[in-house]
């Protein structure tokens, strides 16, 4: 008897059939009703693997066993002329019709029964709050998506948290800068750090694909790094490696994870890799551990933090005077150091980051972040057309680079463009969903249009993971104030006072009094006009405002006047826009649009009016 018949005879062949049908059945059962009581994603998955691995021993237990009238035997124990295989057979034959039958039935109560609409998820909520269609929506996963978590610390020592974390980074820098790669930022995929949340959880919230997670072990000159990608979709490894190296082979190392990222999504990484091995200068590793650790300072955007990221690079820089990277972060920190901390003035850091970029470009062209650094200083210098040259370049050589998008949508919203402005900033959300510096900057563009409730929205999103965030809660001030809404603009200047600024109770009891006719609106303007500029961020002081937010709350106390003189005397102090343009594109600046000292300012700042032909009824 030959091999097929007696496949044939002992069911194996009809057992294989019925298996499958009944296992797409179930599969397909699974996938219509788990979704109805919020089962994760992974007990689908689990109930694949299962039957999936179920599918050999059911055939090995159609070949040894035979069912009979007695109960269950061997199939050898059994004497042909006893067998009732053939009844078994037709049963099993009426059992598969019946199962395709029923799986057909399910097929099409799935394509054709109506369904309520799917849940919205954050994002879509998001915009159903702003009623923005350009930002962030959940809509299909771009396949070319990939989040890279913070590596996990394997090492004895918790100080080498930063190292991990460094490692991470680093792969994520080379990643973005592949076109075609849609590539999370860190801000948004380091949040998960430490978190206890599913990958297809992860996936969904940064609406990408593919999660790269990882661990790091390193111990004297040796390091161990495990990585793993996964396809969020299915759950599936793709890819997964164990590297154990020499401490000097690091950047070797992150280059080959890259590679074969990129290997498993079909794209070519070009000059993105860090170029180890070729002509491209190689870091000293003291220089590079100082960087690493300087990186995790940058994203706290916390002053104290900023200075020292500013001396950790500057100690990198002293090791390795060519390391590219290195004064790139430094340029980086510079920009926006005097946003943050009054020691040092905006014209000396602007200085220093100018001249941190200019290194970082002739030691290395291929970075992205020298290019951004001077585009965002040739805005403030009111160089419109070279700043968009400059964050065209950065964003080519670094597609997903989200400060890159961020910077080029706010020098957009300065030049008075605020409808690409919007699009633009939308698109740094989509790459950093969980940045609070991104989602404020969004939403100061929404206050530039004249939506002063999807700002608010915006940035209760920022306040979800962000509080305290001292710009979202003074954006969010000021929107409610442009509504006329001083009660709830109260709020927020209270949650400010009490989170930031304890010195500045008193100003904003004046403050609202005034506001609500109770107090001296003109004395009030006139305190609010004299404070120095970076004021706000000294805890000592009264003041509660920055330059951008001074101008239009002077016009709301009554005091047009005020409001221009001080952009004039901000203008002139700064030798150029500085971020002072913000103001001049805001809808509650209307009262004084049509002075000629205004459009004065507007022309000097080549700053585009959006509003004047609507306000004054002629072309500016």
């Amino acid at each position: 008897m030959n091999f097929i018949a007696e496949l044939r005879r002992r069911n194996v062949i009809r057992m294989a059939g019925l298996y499958l049908v009944v296992a797409w059945l179930i599969v397909q059962v699974a996938e219509t009703v788990l979704p109805a009581f919020d089962v994760p994603g992974w007990v689908l998955r689990a109930i694949i693997l299962v039957l999936a691995i179920g599918f050999v021993p059911a055939l090995i237990f159609s070949w040894l066993f035979e069912f009979t009238p007695e109960g269950l035997k061997r199939d050898a124990d059994v004497d042909p002329a006893q067998s009732i295989a053939p009844v078994t057979a037709k049963r099993m034959d009426t059992l598969t019709l019946g199962a395709v039958a029923l799986l057909l039935v399910v097929i099409a109560a799935n394509r054709y029964w109506p369904s309520a609409p799917p849940a919205p998820s954050p994002e879509t909520e998001t915009v159903a709050r702003t009623g923005d269609p350009s930002a962030p929506a959940s809509g299909a996963v771009p396949p070319n998506s990939i989040a890279v978590l913070p590596f996990v610390n394997m090492s004895s020592d918790p100080e080498q948290e930063y190292f991990s974390d460094g490692i991470s980074e680093e792969i994520l820098n080379v990643l973005a800068r592949v076109p075609g790669l849609q590539v999370a930022a860190r801000t948004s995929s380091f949040s998960f750090k430490g978190g206890k949340q599913e990958v297809p959880e992860i996936a969904q919230a940064l609406q990408v694909r593919l999660v790269l997670e990882g661990s790091v072990r390193k111990q004297g000159d040796q390091v161990r790094i495990t990585a793993q990608l996964i396809d969020a979709t299915t759950g599936f490894h793709l890819w997964s490696e164990t590297f154990d190296r020499e401490l000097k082979d690091i950047f070797r190392i992150q280059d080959e994870i890259a590679q074969a990222i990129a290997d498993a999504l079909k794209v070519n990484l070009g000059t993105a890799l860090s170029g180890v091995g070729d002509d491209a200068h190689a870091p000293d590793l003291q220089a590079h551990d100082l960087y690493l650790r300087s990186l995790a300072l940058w994203q706290t955007r916390g002053e104290e933090e900023l200075w020292q990221a500013v001396d950790l690079l500057k100690q990198a820089i002293t090791i390795d005077p060519d390391y590219a990277q290195a004064h790139a972060g430094l340029a980086l920190v510079y920009g926006v150091i005097a946003g943050y901390s009054a020691r040092i003035t905006y014209a000396d850091a602007n200085r220093l980051a100018r001249n941190q970029a200019e290194v970082a470009l002739a030691l290395d062209p291929r970075i992205p972040e020298p290019f951004v650094v001077l585009g965002y200083l040739a805005n403030i210098e009111a160089r419109r057309d070279t700043a968009q040259k400059l964050f065209q370049r950065g964003i080519a050589l670094g597609p997903s680079y989200a400060t890159a998008h961020q910077w080029q949508g706010t020098a957009l919203m300065s030049a008075g463009r605020l409808d690409e402005a919007l699009a633009v900033t939308a698109r740094a959300l989509e790459l950093d969903p969980l940045s609070r510096v991104i989602v404020q900057n969004h939403a100061q563009v929404l206050l530039s249009l004249g939506r002063n409730k999807d700002a608010v929205a915006a940035c209760e999103k920022a306040f979800e993971f962000a509080p305290e965030y001292f710009y979202c809660l003074t954006t969010s001030a000021n929107a409610y104030l442009y509504e006329g809404d001083f009660e709830s603009a109260r709020g927020m200047t209270d949650r400010l006072v009490a989170a930031q600024k304890p010195a500045s109770k008193a100003f904003a009891d004046r403050l609202y009094k005034a506001l609500r006719g109770d107090g001296d609106r003109r004395a009030m303007a006139e305190e609010l006009a004299s404070y120095p500029r970076q004021s706000s961020f000294d805890l000592d002081s009264p003041n509660l405002f920055d330059e951008i937010d001074t101008a239009p709350l002077l016009v709301i106390l009554g005091a047009p006047d005020l409001a221009l003189d001080y952009l004039e005397r901000m203008v002139d102090s700064l030798g150029g826009a500085g971020n002072i343009d913000w103001s001049l594109v805001l809808p509650a600046m209307d009262p004084v649009r049509c002075e000629p000292r205004f459009i004065a300012l507007a022309e000097k700042l080549k700053t585009h009016d959006p509003y004047f032909q609507r306000v004054c009824g002629a072309k500016p």
